[in-house]
């Protein structure tokens, strides 16, 4: 059944296939006793149905993660890769790949995620592509919602803004919470980290344009660039098999799905919904700021001078001191 399966998704290598999570400590304590549960209930939900896939935990100090990580769940706890200023927000996950040097199936999962099925049925499923993940939430392939009067001129921004910094293949705009790397694409990724660190300095100093309302997943677009300047192959995860938020729709019927990225945002329905979970009950309005530092951040077009001719022209008919009207419930 396996060789006949192989034939019809034209599985391309037999690489090895792991998991690997990563985590900075927090200045704030009460944010890494969260960590450590959700970490504590993404990998053990894992291991209910896999005791075998390596499982990678890299962290900047790893002496917060509890022992039982390496005892009970079998994870190598590993210190960050040296060579790299790892406080770039968020982009420090994908400094961690080259730390990885042989061949490999790599599938990175955040700490919000949790496995309801065998987490090799992802790696057995999607095997065709360089890359698979789930469309961010409001853009053109989510599969929940899509709203915004502007959205598809955004998308215009965006893909013009790739191809400035060196994008020469269309990506899908993945939300990078969940996300498969095959063919050992991560090697690729790993020689770009220079570019990418680079990128994210002047997207963050408005050097370049930041074609995205949501300063929350600026890395995620430093990503799609690399990926697209790769030329990797992309694909996207059904919505049966990785869901993203709590509940999706589908799930109203029957909830099934391989993996659930619960996300920041819907993470307390989700700890209301099962005792299970109940330790991720938090007081979200008084931790708020400690939560998401970047929430009162917004897309700035005040200085329109770093964008290039042909995103100005995409909203020629508004002003360009103005942020698009965008209603989009963006994620992190």
């Amino acid at each position: 059944m396996r060789h006949k399966l192989d034939e019809l998704r034209q599985r391309s290598n037999a690489y090895p296939n792991i998991v690997f999570y990563c985590y900075k400590v927090n200045i704030h304590s009460v944010i890494n006793e969260h960590e450590m549960k959700r970490l504590h209930h993404s990998i053990s939900s894992l291991r209910e149905f896999n005791n075998e896939i390596p499982v990678y935990l890299f962290c900047d100090d790893p002496s917060v993660i509890p022992p039982h990580f390496s005892t009970d769940l079998s994870v190598k706890v590993v210190p960050f890769v040296e060579g790299f200023d790892h406080n770039h927000r968020f982009i420090h996950r994908w400094c961690q790949l080259t730390y990885f040097k042989e061949d490999y199936n790599i599938l990175y999962c955040d700490s919000d995620v949790i496995f309801y099925d065998d987490v090799q049925e992802i790696f057995d499923t999607y095997c065709t592509s360089d890359v698979y993940g789930r469309a961010e939430r409001g853009f053109r392939h989510d599969a929940q919602v899509g709203n915004g009067g502007k959205i598809r001129q955004q998308l215009d921004l965006i893909d013009i803004g790739m191809y400035d910094l060196g994008g020469r293949s269309p990506i899908y705009k993945y939300c990078v919470g969940v996300l498969l790397l095959n063919n050992s694409i991560h090697k690729g990724i790993a020689d770009s980290m220079d570019y990418m660190i680079e990128i994210m300095d002047k997207l963050t100093t408005n050097q370049i344009p930041t074609p995205i309302p949501n300063r929350r997943i600026v890395d995620e677009y430093a990503m799609w660039v690399i990926l697209s300047r790769l030329k990797a192959s992309s694909g996207l995860f059904g919505p049966q098999d990785v869901s993203m938020g709590y509940p999706e729709q589908k799930h109203e019927e029957y909830f099934n799905p391989v993996i659930l990225h619960y996300t920041t945002k819907y993470e307390q329905d989700f700890a209301k919904a099962n005792a299970k979970y109940s330790d991720l009950i938090r007081d979200k309005d008084q931790q708020a700021e400690m939560i998401d530092p970047w929430s009162t951040h917004t897309y700035d077009l005040d200085s329109s001078s770093h964008f290039s001719q042909e995103m100005l022209e995409v909203f020629a008919e508004d002003s360009v001191t103005s942020a698009p009207n965008l209603d989009i419930d963006w994620d992190d």
